[in-house]
């Protein structure tokens, strides 16, 4: 398993896609970190705060923002990019004189999604880090890159209904990536907006995976400073963990039936 998953990233190798997703981490935060927690921009004569803490609440923006609007779209890219290749490169009918079956060729790039996924969350949470450093302060590291990687994971997994569509359509690569954009947006506009209204008995707050992460998130990074709206609606990690894994599974075993009914 481990070679076919080094196989698939080097597929993404030749497309320089992991250096985008490097890129697409660092291009924001880094600045954005720095120059906040330098100028104190927001921050009132009577009311200055260190940047230590002022990092926390950007940490906060950086990852909320930065994960739930684009990782699903690099998540839905990078699986357009995976599942696609054999189609265009015709490469399938050879993998077929290789003792090897779908579910193990479905289960290297789910791996693969998943690796990236994480990496990209925990890279957003460096290139933030590096901001606050230059800055003048961070703390909580070890607590962040907890955060990051559940948020990897969680993200990864919520996105895979996104991965069913793309490989039951089998269009082009722009079609796949309207479909992660409308995910993303459709999800995080769901949350906030639901907020912002105070409409917290929207049910969608719990089916849709963007949501219900954020729901989590919020709570995790802002601790005993959330306000009263954020604590009357979060949800614990094994409560999101629970409802996106099954999503997650389902989301599998629909990818599994169609990729092994187009094979046949």
């Amino acid at each position: 398993m481990l070679k076919l998953v080094r196989c698939e990233f080097l597929k993404l190798k030749r497309k320089k896609f992991v250096i985008f997703i490097v890129l697409a981490a660092c291009i924001m935060p880094i600045p954005l970190t720095a120059i906040v927690l330098k100028t104190g921009i927001g921050q009132s004569a009577d009311n200055v705060m260190p940047p230590a803490e002022m990092y926390d609440g950007l940490f906060g923006m950086i990852v909320g923002f930065g994960n739930f609007i684009s990782m699903p779209c690099i998540i839905g890219i990078v699986a357009a990019m995976l599942f696609y290749m054999e189609r265009d490169n015709d490469t399938l009918k050879n993998l077929r004189t290789i003792p090897l079956s779908s579910n193990q060729i479905i289960a290297a790039k789910i791996i693969t999604l998943f690796i990236l996924g994480i990496f990209y969350s925990v890279a957003l949470m460096a290139s933030s880090m590096v901001g606050g450093l230059i800055g003048g302060g961070i703390n909580g590291v070890g607590y962040k890159l907890w955060i990051s990687i559940m948020t990897g994971i969680l993200l990864t997994a919520g996105t895979l209904p996104v991965v069913i569509a793309i490989v039951f359509f089998n269009r082009s690569y722009i079609f796949s990536i309207l479909l992660s954009l409308v995910y993303a947006v459709g999800g995080f506009g769901v949350a906030s907006t639901s907020f912002t209204s105070g409409n917290f008995t929207n049910p969608l707050l719990t089916i849709l995976p963007v949501p219900l992460i954020w729901r989590w998130q919020v709570l995790a990074i802002q601790g005993g400073a959330a306000a009263a709206a954020v604590k009357e609606t979060a949800v614990s990690l094994p409560l999101a963990a629970g409802v996106v894994g099954l999503i997650a599974v389902l989301s599998i075993v629909g990818i599994l039936f169609i990729y092994g009914k187009r094979e046949s």
